[in-house]
């Protein structure tokens, strides 16, 4: 039921003589008054019409003051209810306090005690929807709260967890109830005491988030924990929101890249191929790694492809040496292969990314270094590819470079890939218009973009 903005009052009286001068007055008052002479047709205005109170005649036919006042609370428990009593008796006006009834007041009403009783009762009214709005607000918290796919625990300054989502419950075989008071340690590592390296006491040194990928061998699962600690206004740490998210699908899918990549290179010491057959087999190996970056999700199909043939024309504009124009083709080609290690329910996600989610997506870079690192042949493109993500002013991840200190052509990467992304669409938009990915390429050059990169691009993009 929509609320009006007016202190709206439900007056019933089945005196009009005296229900006309008192519907005026509360007028006067700034009320919005909706006025009836029986109980019947106020309960029927209830159902279907917003009321911040009810001001009714204890004594009425039909229906008196108590039995309205009754059927009333029960379509709007948060109703304040107020009886006017003259015929009745003090005692039956009591009793209308007793079923839920605010105040009473006498006929005729005394001006300053009414103003300063129904004031009292808006401010009850307000209160009870304060209330109720708290109420629902936990409610849905609660609900998001305990339907996370990770694990949320609010823990004190001594380790003792406060709360817990239904994540937690699940992994320990503990109800949430029981959980209260027991330290974290115990409960996720079946520890007497932290254990080493505890992103927990690193946090509430360095006052930031701090992270710890870790197996668990009761569960048989990997794990990332996100540890922050939560300061009050003096700056002292009250608490602390520590967070794990499986991780176990990333590593078993690293660990199966890795013995594809390490069997393949044991499979070359052992054969004796040509130059031409060596350089086929290289081309192919990196096709075959662009599929399986392709193949992670539908929506970033193509991208390496694309980032590739923006990336040689700009370098070409450019006037970059052809050997540094081949490395770049291999470093766009690869830029995402880190996000093999990262999950499709992330990528495909058709929403914002929670802070722990972004953080994970935000590894990719380095993971890219560490999968292609063993390869020698690939050595030249790993810092194109763990900085295509670094930004002009040095607010970009994973070094925080800026400026110059950026590789030429991981800037030029940094451009495309951003380029393509803004035009393509993606499972939480759909793909914007290219004037404003070019927009945005203007508005940020200097401080995201190398300006004349964006100067090169902006300059082939009308033949590409």
């Amino acid at each position: 039921m929509i609320r009006s903005k007016s202190r709206h009052l439900l007056v019933v009286d089945d005196e009009v003589e005296l229900l006309t001068p008192l519907c005026n007055l509360l007028s006067k008052w700034g009320y919005e008054v909706s006025a009836y002479t029986s109980g019947k047709g106020a309960l029927e205005a209830l159902k279907g019409q917003y009321f911040d109170l009810l001001l009714a005649d204890l004594v009425m036919p039909e229906m008196d003051g108590i039995e309205l006042l009754k059927a009333a609370l029960e379509i709007e428990p948060n109703l304040v209810g107020i009886v006017i009593t003259g015929k009745g008796t003090i005692q039956s006006a009591v009793e209308a306090m007793k079923i839920g009834a605010f105040d009473y007041v006498l006929k005729p009403p005394e001006f300053k005690m009414l103003q300063s009783i129904l004031s009292h009762a808006m401010e009850i009214r307000r209160l009870r929807e304060s209330e109720k709005t708290l109420k629902q607000a936990s409610k849905e918290w609660r609900v998001t709260f305990d339907s996370m796919p990770y694990g949320v625990v609010l823990l004190d300054v001594n380790f003792n967890i406060l709360k817990a989502n239904n994540y937690i419950s699940r992994l320990s075989g503990i109800p949430l109830k029981d959980m209260i008071g027991q330290k974290c340690y115990k409960l996720i590592h079946g520890t007497d005491n932290p254990i080493e390296n505890c992103p927990y006491i690193r946090s509430g040194k360095t006052l930031r988030t701090e992270t710890l990928e870790f197996y668990e061998p009761s569960v048989n699962k990997y794990f990332k924990g996100y540890t922050t600690p939560i300061c009050d206004e003096k700056g002292l740490i009250s608490a602390y929101v520590h967070s794990l998210v499986d991780i176990t699908e990333v590593k078993e899918k690293e660990k199966k890249l890795t013995e594809t990549r390490d069997a393949f290179f044991n499979m070359l010491k052992d054969l004796d191929f040509s130059y031409k057959e060596l350089r086929e087999l290289y081309q192919g190996l990196i096709r075959s790694f662009v599929s399986a970056i392709d193949a992670k999700s539908p929506w970033t199909k193509g991208h390496s492809e694309r980032v590739t043939n923006y990336a040689i024309a700009i370098a070409k504009e450019i006037g970059l040496k052809e050997k540094d124009i081949e490395t770049l083709r291999t470093a766009a080609l690869l830029h995402d292969i880190g996000k093999i290690g990262t999950y499709d329910v992330i990528l495909d996600k058709p929403g914002r990314l929670t802070h722990e989610e972004f953080e994970l997506v935000k590894t990719h870079p380095a993971k890219g270094v560490e999968i292609l690192k063993p390869v020698a042949q690939l050595g030249k493109i790993l810092p194109l590819i763990k900085h295509h993500h670094e930004t002009i002013d040095g607010k970009g991840y994973p070094d925080g470079l800026k400026g110059e200190e950026i590789p030429l052509c991981a800037s030029i990467l940094h451009v495309t890939d951003s380029f393509d992304s803004m035009t393509a669409d993606r499972p939480y938009r759909p793909a914007p218009r290219v004037e404003y990915a070019i927009s945005e390429l203007k508005k940020y050059s200097g401080t995201q973009f190398d300006p004349k990169v964006v100067e090169a691009f902006l300059k082939v993009l009308g033949k590409l």
